[in-house]
Formats: structure tokens, C-alpha cells, sequence
């Protein structure tokens, strides 16, 4: 078995550990990477940030491409902001074809491209899936500023039917572990905790899509289990 030294994570808001308290945004101290990195002790080293896409990822990725080379794992975790859309767009325009953040062919296209690069430093690649949202609540938050004809647009647009925010959410979920598969990468499942829970929503903060504090506890046990196998296959 080989041992690790450094580890790096790449990601959105869900991986700098960010949460939402029905007023502001703000960063726990004690999300699920500092958790692994307590767990594992190991230092990980984490370069995440909030409102990421995978196009942004992948520059930040080479802002500290020395740190890359220089960890055994590199931790990936994107597609939450790449799935959504500007909501205030579609509320003003409910009619017209709107597109996600980035679309799904891109998105495959430019994870390709930063799991190669992360090789070619040396380090192994390793993704993360996305969590459980809470598309009701979502959709509450992403209105909660509009005026009654807003939000009808907004419904209309999805056809009525408030799920299919969950349904283009899952959409990037599920092409994370086919570029994994094609990839040959390992990818860590951080769906499954919650679905294990009877209400899941509880371990969400109330914008329906950034877990809370008992959500990152959740994805820590999780993750740093995954991580211990991965690192016994090496």
C-alpha cells in the first residue's frame, strides 16, 4: 500500500464548505475536506470556491498546478453551478430556449480535459458525485425576490413541474460517474449518505442545495472511507 503525503481538492461551494443561514452565505470551519484531512491526517490542501463551474475550475487548477504535482490525490468536485441557469433570464423571458451554465457536452468535454491535466502533474484524480437538493426549497430560493408574474414564468418554464430542477441537477451527477467509468477515475459517492436517511432534507440548509452542518458530517464518513480504499489500491 502506498502512502499518501498531500492531498489537493478542486471544487464549488460544496467543497469550501459553504452554508447558508436564510440570510447569509458563510464558510464552516469544520466542512467535509477538513474533516478528511483530521480523519486521514493528512494535509489537504483546498482550493475551492464559491459559484465555481468546471471552465473556472480548470483555471484555478492551473493557478496551482506546483501544488497538484506535489499531492498524491487530487479531489474533484464540480457540476452543481455548471447545471444551473439564470433564473431572472428565464423569469424575463419565459418563452425563449435557455441553457445551463454549462452545457452537458462541454462540461464532459472540459472534465476530460482537467483529469488529463491533473495526470500529467503527477497526481491522481479522484471525483466527487454531487448531493441530494431539495428542489422545492430550491425553487423557493431561487424566487424568493421575484414578484407573482416572476415566478409563474419561471414555473411555466418548467413545465409546471418544480422537479425538473432535481432532474437537470442529476443530469451532471450522473455524467460525473460516466466520465469516471470512461476515465478509468475513481469516483466517491457522496449521493448515497443521504438517500440512507428517511428526510434527507435535514442535513440541507433551508436554499435547498448547500448541506449543512450535519450534511457535511455525513459526506466526511462517507469520503474519508472512500479515500482509505482508494488508498489501499494504490
Amino acid at each position: 500500500m502506498k502512502t499518501i503525503k498531500r492531498i489537493v481538492a478542486l471544487g464549488d461551494s460544496i467543497t469550501k464548505g459553504v452554508i447558508f443561514d436564510g440570510s447569509k452565505y458563510s464558510i464552516l470551519s469544520s466542512g467535509f475536506v477538513s474533516q478528511c484531512a483530521e480523519a486521514l491526517a493528512l494535509p489537504i490542501d483546498n482550493y475551492s470556491k464559491m459559484g465555481c463551474t468546471i471552465s473556472r475550475g480548470s483555471q484555478i487548477a492551473e493557478q496551482h498546478a506546483d501544488a497538484i504535482a506535489q499531492s498524491d490525490l487530487t479531489l474533484v468536485e464540480f457540476g452543481g453551478n455548471d447545471s444551473d441557469f439564470c433564473w431572472h433570464d428565464i423569469a424575463s423571458a419565459p418563452n425563449d430556449n435557455h441553457y445551463p451554465m454549462t452545457e452537458l457536452p462541454t462540461f464532459r468535454a472540459l472534465y476530460k480535459d482537467l483529469i488529463a491535466r491533473i495526470r500529467q502533474l503527477g497526481s491522481k484524480p479522484v471525483l466527487l458525485t454531487l448531493p441530494l437538493i431539495d428542489y422545492k426549497q430550491f425553487y423557493e430560493f431561487i424566487t424568493r425576490n421575484m414578484g407573482d408574474r416572476a415566478r409563474q414564468n419561471v414555473l411555466s418554464w418548467l413545465g409546471g413541474q418544480e422537479e425538473r430542477i432535481r432532474n437537470y441537477h442529476d443530469m451532471y451527477s450522473l455524467a460525473v460517474y460516466q466520465i469516471g467509468y470512461q476515465e478509468r477515475v475513481p469516483v466517491l459517492d457522496i449521493t448515497s449518505p443521504f438517500l440512507r436517511n428517511c428526510d434527507y432534507k435535514q442535513y440541507l440548509c433551508c436554499d435547498g442545495i448547500h448541506p449543512s452542518q450535519e450534511g457535511h458530517d455525513l459526506i466526511a464518513v462517507s469520503v474519508a472511507g472512500q479515500i482509505r480504499q482508494i488508498v489501499r489500491q494504490m
